[in-house]
């Protein structure tokens, strides 16, 4: 398993697809609530391990080749589904950490990926066009908004987060009381249905797609429908290297009537490219 310094010589297509069906066959066995609430160390060091290899400097061919692959789909699938759950994870014990802290301001920003989330708001924040006072919508608000909480800290922008596990929706609501935001930020238990024309009438016009919400293909189908003319939207994905495999369908075919504005490529500590996009019909 990738667990050391990796050469140059090393990184043959071979070698790669050798440690993915490594992290598969360790990861297939384990149940979601196994990955999510166990109490075994090894999940933490799959974690890293899954972490080190997606951050491997690859060619785009080589990615390429490998994620067309038909017999490594099983693989791709299963290393997806354990890197959503072990964030999770991460956000679910921070958020509880939040709860218990007299500091939950300072406990916060504790958490490991909190400058991840500065930067990439701000990318957000100026590839929306948006201003105080606006209001946002998030599909896949998860267990720890951070991304919502940042939105309205650092550019007083509102939002509602729609989150379609109830577990995480509530957890993420008792964060957002305990940081006094419950005021600015909503969040709904629901998923991309839970949006209608009404919110379109009402002056949200900028709405973010997690990276982790799928299918995008059926989520753009139905923002066609109801977002207005003129609404942006910003979907995060995992497009440099490895980290394609994180990404369920990257390639998904972009519904007549959304037109791709800008891609903003990650630079460090971001690992999400975001793309904008606006309806123009």
């Amino acid at each position: 398993m990738a667990t050391g310094v990796i050469r140059g010589a090393e990184l043959s297509p071979s070698y790669i697809i050798e440690e993915i069906l490594g992290l598969y066959q360790n990861i297939v066995v384990l149940s979601n609530e196994e990955i999510v609430y166990g109490l075994s160390d090894r999940n933490r060091e799959l974690f890293q391990e899954l972490e080190y290899l997606v951050s491997l400097e690859v060619e785009d061919s080589v990615v390429q080749d490998i994620l067309q692959k038909k017999e490594l789909e099983p693989a791709f699938t299963e290393i997806k589904r354990f890197r959503n759950l072990y964030t999770v994870r991460l956000e679910t014990e921070h958020a509880k950490e939040i709860l218990s802290s007299d500091s939950p301001w300072a406990s916060l920003e504790m958490f490991s990926f909190y400058g991840n989330y500065l930067k990439l708001v701000r990318t957000e924040y100026e590839g929306l066009r948006l201003s105080s006072g606006d209001t946002v919508f998030f599909l896949g608000s998860g267990p720890l908004p951070l991304t919502l909480i940042v939105f309205f800290r650092l550019y007083g922008v509102k939002s509602t987060g729609i989150e379609k596990d109830s577990f995480r929706a509530n957890l993420s609501k008792k964060v957002l009381e305990k940081l006094g935001l419950s005021s600015v930020i909503k969040i709904v238990n629901g998923n991309h249905f839970s949006l209608s024309r009404k919110e379109g009438d009402t002056g949200v016009k900028a709405l973010m797609i997690a990276a982790q919400a799928e299918p995008k293909k059926e989520i753009f189908e139905h923002l066609l429908e109801v977002m207005p003319i003129g609404g942006r939207i910003s979907c995060r994905i995992y497009e440099k290297g490895l980290r394609k495999l994180l990404s369920g369908n990257y390639l998904f075919d972009l519904p007549e009537g959304f037109v791709e504005q800008e891609r903003v490529q990650p630079q460090p500590p971001v690992y999400n490219t975001v793309i904008f996009f606006e309806k123009k019909r």
